[in-house]
């Protein structure tokens, strides 16, 4: 028994010995589509002062000259580096991508001890975006959000539209309460097909959304220990996509721009931001807040999507008004279809969105017909 104990402790300290060796950070190199290395005129790990906190950012662009596109990640608490590099690679012949360690996570785990708020994390992607825009001078830079980063990039777009040629929303989420609700409907099915009583107890305990608790002063506080308990089940149960097979989640948690204490503060950064931050989005509906947005407009669904249902976005695409806008279906994808049906999706960039750069929106009366190249 003794001599078990000792062989455990010495594989966990050649396990933690074999991380710190392969966490030298540095910036991961980006293929072309047939392969063949980009020479990158842009490529840097840099930390950069944001609204007063000390945040990290990773640049990478075949040319400067090309417009910048800002990259949120989802989440809460999310890192994507990790896979926009990989399987987006292609996409920095066209655009200098700018990828960011969002308060509170990875490298920027420090930087949440000033606040976790939804409006502080927009007030940085507007102070983030003024930044770039200098940086490079370019009078405007493009703003995409994935996921959670799609809240904080809409919110964005539409307090401060004249900063961005366009706002790109993937997997965009519209609202908290139909959005989670379904989910919860969703994982309650599963969960009695499956015979996974534990779950189905569980589900059944907590009841629909919207999840709060009582503290001992009588104050009602979102609860995020429930909202845990469904989002942590959500994509078990989601829908198996045709092209899911093309992704692999764990490249998150291993990219090469992220020392070990990066790593440990991501997964620390995304259990804090689905307990702390994603409750604070119960009363998130742009369907009643954004019904207008004064840059031009593009969604991406994938429609095997039940994280940020796809059908929610879509009905709130065509109420919503727009100088120009378009929607794009990745019809073999789920929640992460920019990464899973990727030729499509960078095809869609290159050809429908970019050439937003070189026109005015008016020109186009919204129709996106001329719109390609």
């Amino acid at each position: 028994m003794k001599h078990s104990i000792q062989w455990g402790i010495w594989i966990a300290l050649a396990l933690v010995l074999f991380l710190l060796a392969s966490s030298c950070s540095h910036t991961q190199k980006v293929h072309d589509t047939q392969g063949k290395e980009i020479e990158l005129e842009v490529d840097s790990r840099d930390t950069v002062t944001i609204n007063g906190t000390r945040q990290t950012i990773y640049l990478a662009g075949a040319s400067r000259d090309n417009p910048v596109l800002l990259w949120l990640d989802g989440g809460p608490g999310g890192s994507e580096v990790g896979w926009v590099r990989p399987y987006l690679g292609p996409l920095h012949e066209h655009f200098t991508i700018v990828c960011w360690d969002q308060r509170g996570t990875a490298a920027s785990f420090a930087a949440g001890r000033d606040g976790l708020s939804v409006q502080q994390f927009t007030d940085d992607v507007i102070e983030l975006s003024k930044i770039l825009a200098t940086r490079f001078n370019q009078e405007k830079i493009f703003l995409l959000g994935h996921s959670w980063g799609s809240v904080i990039g809409l919110m964005a777009a539409q307090q401060e539209p004249q900063l961005f040629h366009a706002y790109i929303g993937a997997a965009q989420q519209i609202n908290s309460v139909e959005n989670d609700s379904i989910g919860y409907e969703m994982i309650l099915d599963g969960a009695r097909a499956a015979g996974d009583a534990k779950t189905l107890k569980t589900m059944e305990k907590l009841g629909y959304p919207p999840y709060v608790k009582r503290l001992s002063d009588g104050t009602e506080v979102p609860d995020g220990d429930a909202y845990y308990q469904v989002l942590s089940r959500l994509y078990h149960y989601s829908p198996s996509a045709p092209a899911d097979a093309n992704y692999r989640s764990e490249k998150m948690f291993l990219a090469p721009e992220h020392t070990f204490f990066d790593r440990i503060n991501l997964i620390r950064g995304v259990i804090r931001g689905v307990k702390q931050v994603y409750p604070l989005l119960s009363d998130l509906d742009f369907e009643r807040d954004v019904t207008e947005l004064e840059c031009p407009l593009f969604i991406v669904n994938g429609r095997y999507d039940m994280s940020c249902v796809a059908t929610i976005s879509e009905r709130w695409y065509n109420q919503v008004e727009a100088p120009v806008k378009d929607l794009l279906w990745l019809e073999r994808s789920g929640h992460n279809a920019v990464y899973s049906e990727v030729d499509e999706f960078m095809r869609y960039m290159v050809e429908t969105v970019r050439p937003v750069v070189d026109r005015k929106p008016s020109d186009f009366d919204g129709d996106l017909d001329d719109f390609q190249i």
